[in-house]
């Protein structure tokens, strides 16, 4: 009888496990690769956050820095007009900029690209030409101005950006998308 009581604790225990692994599993298989944690479970944080690295000098970014500042404020840009949410592109923004240009103005200014339903996502799939090479004007603003070759649209940009501390935030932003061809 003890034995009996024994083997069906292993089995119910057994179940249970199994049960939660497969629990686990379709967790981990969600998109994006978080799950929601159960609850009264441990706490999934994302992994390791390590320091960021030492800020580069004042000088002219990296070529692929200067990229990755480009698709960013781009990419922002895109989001804000296809969720017709500016808070997140204002942030970004200079604090002089955003003050003068907060996120319901940014609204109104790029109301066409809304209306007229233009995503510039595919930017991502293509490298950046540049007009010209990036530099840094007299008044400290690092200007970078090109175009993506993406279809339907060519989007045309005419960035800068002005140092705040360590860092450059976007000061101005120019966006144009054209037919392509």
């Amino acid at each position: 009888m003890n034995l009996l009581r024994a083997l069906a604790g292993l089995a119910v225990a057994a179940a249970l496990t199994v049960a939660g692994a497969a629990s686990a599993y379709a967790q981990a298989d969600q998109p994006g690769g978080i799950a929601p944690s159960q609850p009264g479970g441990p706490v999934y944080l994302g992994g390791e956050v390590n320091e960021n690295p030492a800020p580069l000098g004042p000088g002219i970014p990296r070529a692929d820095i200067l990229e990755v500042m480009v698709r960013s404020a781009l990419m922002t840009f895109n989001d804000a007009n296809v969720t017709g949410n500016y808070a997140i592109l204002s942030a970004r923004l200079h604090p002089v900029f955003r003050q003068q240009v907060p996120a319901e103005k940014l609204a109104s200014i790029f109301a066409v690209f809304r209306a007229k339903k233009v995503n510039i996502a595919p930017l991502l799939a293509h490298p950046p030409v540049y007009s010209e090479a990036a530099s840094i004007d007299a008044n400290g603003l690092l200007l970078a101005k090109g175009q993506f070759e993406t279809r339907p649209w060519r989007t045309l940009f005419d960035l800068s950006w002005r140092r705040d501390g360590d860092q450059w935030l976007l000061w101005k932003i120019n966006v144009r998308a054209v037919p392509a061809g």
